[in-house]
């Protein structure tokens, strides 16, 4: 079975397919875990990902992670400086129309 590093920084129970169980408890958060590779595939894998409470030890990244595991990181696990991308907001222009005034009034 293939295997990854990852580093968590909040306690979590990964549930795979067939009902196996992966879980990271408090004595495992800010070091490196060997989780296997059906972790990458769950919901809250992709979650935890995306606002960065979880990070993926990658050969270019894995001694900066090594030497300070918390850089970055809030006290609720999460990243200090999240990266939104708002998009560009569509703007449509109307003509302005005068009313006209009927002269007969």
């Amino acid at each position: 079975m293939k295997n990854f590093l990852m580093i968590c920084y909040v306690a979590v129970d990964f549930v795979g397919p067939g009902g196996e169980i992966f879980r990271i408890g408090p004595k495992q958060l800010g070091v490196f875990v060997e989780a296997p590779e059906w972790v990458k595939n769950t919901l809250i894998f992709k979650l935890l990902l995306k606002d960065e409470s979880i990070r993926i030890g990658e050969s270019n990244e894995a001694k900066k992670l090594e030497n300070d595991p918390y850089d970055g990181i809030g006290a609720d696990g999460k990243a200090t400086e999240v990266k939104v991308e708002v998009p560009e907001p569509v703007i449509k222009t109307r003509k302005k129309v005068a009313k006209k005034k009927d002269d007969a009034e």
